[in-house]
């Protein structure tokens, strides 16, 4: 079992901090404030940390990608080509200097299909909406070319999220995956929703680890009832059983009553815990309070398996 951050983290710097480095200079805040997120998930003993999404990732993205405009939001005016240069894997060489050899430090970006949504179409543009296939793959081919970058910076972990209730086709899905993780070490994909019924399906895909949230769709706890597709597939599964939309604390019991179920039905070893979805919408305290109650989890179970 391995204890992991979801994604984001409360360090990301507000806009008089941004202001102050402007005026006088010093260390990029979002370089700070990747330093600080790592220094935090490190002594909360996590295995498997994110550099804390300190910035906003697809505006980021879409800034260096030619047919996008930013001006005000994001616009799609004619057909994608590939970002003029990766942007993505700064932060994560930033985590990864900071962190050393403590912890895994795990790359996270949005879905291609999280990402269209994101935008606006232009009429003119070559793509007929947002759930254009060709836009899908064009977008898959930009979010690759990022993911490339990070493989160049040795990052193992790579992670994309999605909503399963944006994804219309699930077969244009996995198809998708086969693009964006040919040849990443350990791929993992975060749907946000309800997968009870899709995840069967997702054991077919490109993804080592299936990461889902166990909080706010506990209807996702019946996925236990594929064990024997689940072992075929020698996947892993990532549980998100902490509450991160609140800064209320749960009982430890509370929480391993959700994974339980799991760890009887795959194993302790292909069972990650995590947040159920990011933590930088909690102040630093509370997010803090919630990844210490993944190790005290983790740390039950590893007597338990003695």
């Amino acid at each position: 079992m391995l204890s992991a951050n979801l994604s984001g983290y409360p360090t990301r710097p507000d806009l008089k901090v941004i202001r102050e480095y402007i005026r006088a200079g010093g260390e990029n805040p979002f370089t700070t404030g990747v330093k600080r997120a790592v220094r935090d998930q490190i002594a909360a003993k996590l295995d498997v940390i994110t550099d804390g999404q300190v910035r906003e990732i697809i505006p980021l993205i879409a800034l260096s990608v030619p047919g996008i405009t930013t001006n005000g939001e994001i616009r799609i005016e004619n057909r994608l080509g590939l970002p003029r240069a990766p942007v993505v894997a700064e932060d994560f060489s930033i985590a990864a200097k900071e962190c050393g050899d403590r912890a895994q430090v795990k790359a996270s970006l949005p879905g291609p299909i999280s990402f269209a949504s994101s935008c606006r179409i232009d009429p003119k543009s070559s793509y007929s909406s947002n759930k254009d296939a060709n836009l899908l793959f064009d977008i898959a081919s930009v979010l690759r070319y990022e993911i490339d970058a990070l493989r160049g910076a040795n990052a193992r972990f790579i992670q994309i999220i999605e909503n399963s209730d944006d994804i219309h086709d699930w077969d244009l899905f996995l198809e998708l995956l086969l693009v964006l993780f040919k040849r990443v070490k350990t791929p993992i994909c975060h749907l946000v929703g309800d997968i009870s019924e899709a995840f069967i399906g997702l054991l077919e895909g490109a993804a080592t680890a299936i990461s889902f949230d166990l909080v706010a769709f506990p209807q996702n706890r019946s996925i236990v009832n594929y064990r024997e597709e689940f072992l075929v597939h020698e996947k892993l599964t990532s549980l998100g059983c902490v509450d991160a939309s609140t800064s209320k604390q749960e009982s430890i019991d509370v929480i391993e009553r959700r994974v339980n179920p799991f760890v009887e039905a795959f194993g302790y070893e292909a069972v990650w815990i995590s947040p159920s979805e990011t933590l930088a919408t909690l102040s630093s305290s509370s997010a803090f309070s919630k990844l210490k109650q993944l190790e005290l989890v983790k740390r039950r179970y590893a007597v338990k398996s003695l």
